[in-house]
């Protein structure tokens, strides 16, 4: 079988890059026909999954986080290409909820007795994607990182502490959502997840009822009476009782609708990449999508 694996060489602080020879000299041991392409910036991954999906590659290995899945993903739809993963970035929140294991050798493994698996993608207007969306804060947070570590050349900084600082200023905003033709309004709306699967942005479970087989959508509004109140409720996220919160709303639809009521920019994104601003729809594409899981995801 021939694969290519599409590295993302900044993803992990590097680490992807250190490790792709290593997968490479594994895979080829085990009888694959493997070929190794560099991703030299944003987007290029998209062009070089393409590129190698048209070629001839029955897989392609998105070799980085979850952006370089998005980004490997969109190149291959259309083609029949089956996606590969080697989860070596920054959060890796899409193979971990579709059951890939984490470490160096063990997903090395996984691409070499593993099967492809249909599953569900949600579409955006930028492209499919496997894991969570998300529309309104945790989206300004994504575009003040990724601002600020150019200048403070450290992610943990850019990100997490990022994280705190846009909570203490972030207007909520005022929210129209429509899921399958039914249409409600939220004042006070401070984020939005829209997903696939269960976790975003290291480990919050944000849907914890979502299933990546199911053939629907998860939706997750977050409304707050105050910022205070918003930042009390912010831990119960990494366990998903935050369902609990009389501020939380939660969907289950085929498609979504959103607009902002008050013209103000509200970003959003999916898998860890701003795509743009509202408004904009989702959607659920069933069964889109082959990935390579361990064989004992079945």
């Amino acid at each position: 079988m021939k694969l290519a694996i599409i590295v993302n060489p900044i993803a992990g602080a590097g680490k992807a890059y250190k490790l792709a020879p290593f997968a490479e000299k594994k895979l080829k041991d085990a009888g694959f026909k493997v070929q190794v392409f560099l991703s030299e910036g944003a987007r290029n991954s998209v062009e070089l999954a393409r590129k190698a999906a048209l070629e001839g590659y029955e897989t392609v290995v998105a070799c980085g986080g979850d952006g370089t899945v998005f980004e490997v993903l969109n190149g291959i739809q259309s083609t029949g290409a089956t996606l590969g993963i080697l989860p070596w970035g920054r959060g890796n929140d899409v193979s971990k909820d579709l059951g890939i294991p984490q470490g160096v050798e063990e997903p090395i493994e996984a691409l070499i007795k593993g099967k492809p698996v249909e599953v569900d993608a949600a579409e955006s207007p930028q492209g499919l994607f496997l894991g969570v969306g998300g529309v309104g804060v945790d989206a300004q947070v994504a575009v003040n990182g990724n601002r600020w570590r150019k200048i403070l050349r450290s992610d943990f900084i850019a990100y997490e502490l990022g994280a705190v600082i846009t909570l203490l200023y972030y207007p909520p905003f005022p929210l129209e959502i429509t899921l399958d033709g039914n249409t409600y309004h939220f004042d006070n709306t401070y984020l939005v997840a829209i997903g696939n699967t269960v976790s975003y942005s290291r480990g919050m479970r944000i849907l914890p009822r979502a299933s990546f087989i199911d053939g629907k959508l998860d939706v997750c509004v977050v409304t707050s009476r105050s910022r205070w109140h918003l930042l009390k409720i912010f831990p119960t996220v990494f366990t998903g009782e935050h369902l609990k919160d009389k501020g939380i709303h939660y969907f289950q639809p085929e498609k979504v609708e959103l607009r902002c009521l008050n013209g103000a920019r509200v970003y959003y994104f999916a898998d860890g990449e701003v795509l743009g601003t509202l408004p904009a729809s989702f959607s659920i594409k069933s069964r889109k999508v082959k990935v390579i899981l361990p064989r004992e995801s079945e």
